[in-house]
């Protein structure tokens, strides 16, 4: 029975992942073909060119092709956020795609000879396209980051990573203090802690970088009941130190450490709340520079695409709704990559 359902778990997410390939391409297509064809819309009747029939055709051509691509990058996101999940650059390349289309109106007016309705209402139908994707590519970042700090703070490093007592479980009479030593940590085995010069000395075995699951004279020690002294200067002259490994192998094999990398999940755990209201502080603290520098770069950007495109676009002051608004994004899609840097220095980089 079990394999029966074995096999229609896998059965159905191939389907799943069928449907996801299916539904990304489709909207892929829609997208390219969408965003194409409302570009031609905006060199192909520019300025006072056309009739007002052409025009108006012009502008429900806009209108249905906006449908288009409205369904192109919700399928496009879905299916791409399904098949490339956990991917460290999905939720960015969404992010960048969408900013594409949103400023549009910003870079492709200098190309055209005029504007007028039917044009303006292309440009529109991009804008709402970007903005579409990237609610949804900022959503996904977001989620994607939710489920990442929940798993590392319940699991920590994934236990096909780990080398030493892969396989152990926690112990009945566990102790688990926060940013605890060695020994005050789950993993760690009472009959071996009770002859471990390192309990003992009231040492880490990270910081000795030995322990009882790398180091076989400390089991050895402890199944045979060597007595050490209970003194902690006295038990610490009973570590064993292995001269045939460098010290880079010792430290790759604390990395692969079950007791070790419960220690890093503690300082995860620690450190993401700390980042968490450090990076709001900052906000709070450096509000009004942080608002400057946005609406100083909104206007940069303008002043640079005014430049370039002869003064078709015009001076232009961002409204400081729209600068708070950008700013909250930019904070946020920076808190995210800060979170992903913190999770790759403490479980990756180990430090």
């Amino acid at each position: 029975m079990s394999r029966l359902g074995s096999d229609l778990s896998e059965t159905f997410q191939d389907f799943l992942t069928g449907c996801a390939k299916t539904v990304m391409l489709l909207g892929a297509l829609a997208t390219f073909i969408s965003v194409g064809l409302l570009v031609f819309t905006c060199f192909r009747v520019t300025g006072d060119a056309g009739s007002a029939s052409q025009m108006a055709d012009a502008v429900r051509n806009a209108e249905i092709f906006q449908k288009v691509l409205i369904a192109g990058v919700i399928g496009l996101a879905t299916g791409s956020a399904y098949m490339f999940w956990g991917s460290e650059f999905l939720g960015a390349a969404q992010l960048v795609v969408a900013a594409g289309l949103y400023f549009a109106p910003l870079y492709l007016p200098g190309m055209l000879s005029g504007t007028n309705q039917a044009s303006q209402s292309a440009l529109g139908s991009l804008q709402v396209g970007g903005t579409i994707l990237g609610i949804i590519g900022f959503c996904v970042l977001m989620i994607d980051i939710f489920f990442r700090v929940t798993q590392r703070v319940k699991t920590g490093v994934k236990l096909d990573q780990l080398k030493y007592g892969k396989g152990i479980k926690e112990e009945g009479d566990k102790q688990n203090i926060l940013l605890g030593k060695c020994w005050q940590l789950p993993f760690c085995r009472k009959f071996v802690r009770e002859k471990c010069p390192i309990y003992l000395s009231k040492r880490t075995c990270w910081k000795e970088l030995v322990g009882c699951m790398c180091e076989e004279s400390v089991i050895r020690g402890a199944m045979e009941n060597k007595p050490i002294p209970k003194d902690a200067l006295l038990a610490a002259n009973f570590i064993p130190h292995n001269h045939k490994l460098t010290m880079a192998q010792k430290k790759e094999r604390c990395y692969s450490c079950i007791i070790y990398n419960e220690h890093q999940r503690h300082k995860y755990k620690v450190s993401m709340p700390m980042t968490v209201i450090g990076f709001f502080a900052f906000y709070g603290l450096f509000h009004g520079m942080l608002i400057d520098a946005v609406g100083a770069l909104l206007t940069k950007i303008n002043h640079i695409v005014n430049g370039a495109t002869m003064g078709a676009t015009g001076n232009y002051t961002p409204p400081v709704m729209f600068v708070e608004v950008m700013l909250a994004f930019f904070m946020l899609i920076g808190l995210t990559y800060v979170m992903k840097m913190l999770e790759f220095a403490i479980f990756k980089a180990k430090i």
